[in-house]
């Protein structure tokens, strides 16, 4: 776990958007998927429209994972994980989301850590120890539907607006 870490203050707007999100919950996982290079993606809610362009649906909220280490467990056993599990079976790993439930978010502030935990006993634990981990990288992206930005956490910045 990382120790010594820069803080910056959230700001109250990135806050708002982020205790939004948690009061939401519960949320139905639509759709769970790998995307490039181990980042995941991960669409909550009902879904709101199509998208313009791909004619792909749009969810409530929708979760994009990428640059730091993330541990998939059902139970108290790690099924996938980002540094060694078997890519070909990801997806199929990570549909197995798809109709739980996001019950619970988890934050540790001190280690910038996160859990989300999902009905039917699974739960995604993001930490910043990545190997080419940079402490202003994001861990996460989280879109709104219809919102303008996104928000953003970084272990430096903590949780900000991104466009």
């Amino acid at each position: 776990m990382m120790k010594a870490i820069l803080h910056m203050p959230t700001p109250a707007f990135a806050l708002a958007r982020f205790e939004e999100f948690k009061a939401s919950l519960p949320l139905p996982v639509a759709m769970a998927r790998q995307g490039f290079g181990g980042h995941i993606m991960v669409d909550l809610g009902t879904q709101q429209s199509r998208d313009a362009i791909t004619n792909e649906p749009q969810f409530n909220w929708h979760l994009w994972v990428y640059m730091c280490d993330w541990d998939l467990y059902k139970g108290n056993s790690r099924i996938l994980w980002r540094r060694e599990s078997n890519n070909a079976l990801a997806g199929a790993v990570l549909a197995q989301l798809t109709g739980e439930t996001l019950v619970q978010l988890k934050y540790d502030e001190q280690d910038a850590c996160f859990t989300f935990v999902f009905s039917g006993g699974f739960s995604l634990n993001l930490d910043p120890d990545f190997y080419d981990f940079d402490i202003e990288d994001d861990l996460f992206m989280l879109f709104q539907h219809n919102a303008k930005d996104c928000l953003s956490y970084s272990p430096k910045r903590r949780f900000y607006q991104a466009a």
